[in-house]
């Protein structure tokens, strides 16, 4: 009876109902528990994937700060601030006394939590998955007491306080205006002074300072003949623009919501902006049969200046194929699709950037495409290979779900994703779509900087 005398269990736990709340995505918590006084943080603010939630005094320290992510359905994940992983619970247990800690976001739902307001205006955090609340073990009011689930007991312990810090948990991207920012899956490519900005549905805009874009018509023209195939709209989605050889190379997809019809084809130009590409046919194809889905292509160089196109997405994961210079299509004398990522629910828009003898493997997850209702956000991996395997900073495989958060939703940027970097004068250029909250949830430009930390990471400022 100890446990419960502590808690101060009450009989009629089952009878406890508490209205759920919407919290303010666009600011930094600390939790601090009610009984305690203590905030939230990681055991000995450790980075690895599985560290332990605790309770802790207030040091000011940034593992203490979290932030929630909406998931639709009044359901959050609580990321947090130093490691860029959220909240779960250990095994995805459903038991009392499960111990939670810290995750790449890896689409279960022990991830997910609901916020509501208890009587006394305190707040309860419930496992969606588990149905159980989160408290400190044993109503416990030392530094480093175990933070486990718990059905209701009516007890402070399982009490939190959301205090704002004030701090945005992002940067708000740059400020970009004009008739060409409105952009879906963007591409962005400089050539000489001038900045060309690809798009989803066949979009081009232009601009002289990074800024302004103003719409030029359609990016690819005209349209192949073997799009309609996989695309009943004759559309094509999420290019990628290489310069080679004296050509602009355009890559780009033709397929269908929820489709594994899909292919990637090439085409080239003597100019960014063309009516007349001359397209070289499909790179790669998929059917319902395949291991992948042919969307989202992404071309890079390896250090030895070979190059590489990744490609896939939803729960098939993300490949690599390598990419002869000469045709645009696979290299003949390397057959191997290479498997990079893989997640069960929502994976796409891969992305590799080279930095620091690292390859840094950018992906978008969760779901996009439903304006402001979007839950997109970036995760990273990396690997000293371009062929993996790429793990995330917590130690976790991409192969099995894991992924450093780069990027989540805040303020009116909902749904995050899409993404891309190119360097440029000012130093690495990270771009990306949104959906604008102020705006309709129209998919909007967004970019920022992208630097590392000490030990090689990226951040956006």
């Amino acid at each position: 009876m100890k446990r419960f005398l502590a808690c101060g269990f009450l009989a009629a736990v089952t009878c406890l109902a508490y209205a759920q709340d919407t919290i303010n995505d666009s600011v930094e918590f600390k939790i601090k528990n009610v009984n305690s006084g203590l905030v939230l943080g990681i055991t000995n603010a450790s980075q690895t994937a599985g560290a332990t939630v605790l309770q802790w005094a207030d040091t000011g320290t940034t593992d203490h700060l979290w932030h929630f992510i909406p998931m639709g359905n009044n359901q959050y994940l609580i990321e947090n601030m130093l490691t860029h992983q959220v909240m779960g619970v250990s095994g995805a247990s459903k038991s009392d006394g499960a111990q939670i800690l810290q995750w790449a976001d890896n689409s279960t739902a022990d991830h997910l939590w609901t916020i509501s307001t208890a009587s006394d205006g305190n707040y309860m955090i419930k496992n969606v998955n588990s149905g159980l609340y989160l408290e400190v073990y044993d109503a416990s009011t030392s530094d480093t007491a175990k933070i486990d689930q718990w059905g209701p007991t009516g007890s402070k312990c399982q009490e939190w306080q959301l205090e704002n810090t004030g701090v945005t948990p992002y940067p708000m991207p740059g400020a970009v205006n004009g008739s060409g920012i409105y952009v879906h899956d963007p591409f962005l490519l400089k050539a000489g002074s001038t900045y060309w900005l690809y798009g989803t549905h066949n979009t081009l805009a232009n601009s002289s300072n990074r800024t302004t874009f103003t719409s030029q018509g359609a990016a690819l023209s005209p349209i192949p003949s073997w799009v309609s195939s996989y695309s009943g709209s004759n559309d094509v989605w999420a290019p990628d623009v290489v310069y080679h050889n004296g050509l602009y190379w355009q890559y780009y997809a033709a397929s269908t919501a929820g489709s594994k019809n899909s292919a990637i084809g090439v085409a080239t130009s003597t100019t960014p902006q063309s009516g007349n590409w001359a397209d070289y046919g499909i790179v790669v194809s998929s059917s319902s049969s395949t291991a992948y889905n042919a969307i989202d292509p992404g071309i890079t160089q390896d250090a030895s200046g070979n190059w590489w196109m990744s490609f896939g997405s939803w729960s098939d994961g993300i490949y690599l194929m390598q990419i002869d210079p000469g045709t645009g299509k696979q290299l003949s004398s390397n057959k191997t699709i290479y498997h990079l990522a893989q997640r069960s629910n929502g994976l796409e828009g891969s992305y590799i950037y080279s930095s620091g003898g690292y390859y840094y493997l950018f992906a978008s997850i969760d779901n996009c495409c439903e304006g402001a209702s979007s839950t997109y956000h970036v995760i990273v991996g990396r690997s000293s290979s371009i062929t993996g395997p790429y793990l995330d900073r917590g130690g976790l495989n991409m192969l099995s779900g894991g992924g450093t958060i780069v990027l989540s939703a805040h303020s009116n940027i909902d749904g995050p994703g899409g993404q891309g970097v190119m360097n440029d004068t000012d130093g690495a250029i990270f771009y990306y779509h949104y959906y604008d909250g102020n705006n309709n949830g129209t998919p909007t430009l967004g970019i920022n900087l992208m630097s590392f930390t000490s030990d090689g990471w990226p951040y956006l400022h």
